[in-house]
């Protein structure tokens, strides 16, 4: 039988590589104080081909927030619609949210600038995201949550906040460790292994609030 060997992964695009500076630009120094001739150096391109790209320092920031938005997105209507019990598929979600805070944690800073100013942009990146839609499997991201309550037997407003409960607990391990350090004075010498900690404790409280519903509510 002959065997076959996968290539090496492709390299990133100009325009990826544009995307990952202008996000942890935008994360480290914020809108304003982002320069695009910084971004552009970053990712090893010059400053008319970032322009002929993006066009504005506007847009790239959208653009940034956007294609993070999307892949979250993607993967986590992925993991609500696979095809496994709902404790399989809440283990799923939380490993989705995790995994692309870790590979892209300049988002959770973005996210936290844009709270605090307001949420302009924000707002604006995320209803560019929603214009192509349907995407998983025809489905938008509202339908996905209604066939989520469903299953779980609950209303919409019910289950968006068993949602957030999830985001929520997700994205507070980034967040942590400056208020563990600070506060109770635990150090966390191996963030990695904390964030696999993390993850473990995250699973555990959803699996024990999805084995705590009414026997009749759907579980598969």
């Amino acid at each position: 039988m002959k065997t076959t060997h996968a290539g090496p992964p492709e390299a990133p695009t100009a325009e990826e590589r544009i995307l990952a500076a202008a996000t942890e630009a935008f994360a480290n120094n914020g809108f304003f104080g982002a320069r695009t001739q910084a971004i552009a150096d970053a990712a090893g391109v010059n400053k008319a081909m970032l322009h002929y790209y993006f066009r504005s320092k506007e847009n790239l920031y959208r653009q940034a927030i956007k294609a993070a938005f999307e892949r979250i997105l993607r993967d986590v209507g992925e993991a609500w619609l696979a095809p496994y019990p709902m404790i399989k598929r809440f283990e799923m979600v939380i490993d989705s949210y995790m995994a692309n805070y870790e590979k892209n944690p300049g988002f959770l800073k973005i996210v936290l600038r844009e709270v605090v100013d307001g949420g302009k942009r924000f707002r604006q990146a995320f209803a560019a995201s929603q214009e192509k839609r349907p995407d998983i499997s025809g489905l938008t991201s509202r339908d996905i949550i209604e066939r989520v309550a469903s299953e779980l037997n609950m209303s919409v407003s019910q289950t968006i906040h068993v949602i957030l409960n999830l985001i929520g607990m997700c994205a507070i391990s980034f967040v942590s460790p400056l208020f563990l350090e600070s506060v109770v004075k635990f150090q966390i010498p191996d963030f990695g292994a904390y964030l696999q900690q993390r993850r473990a404790a995250i699973k555990a409280m959803a699996v024990a609030y999805v084995e705590s519903l009414p026997s009749e509510t759907p579980k598969e």
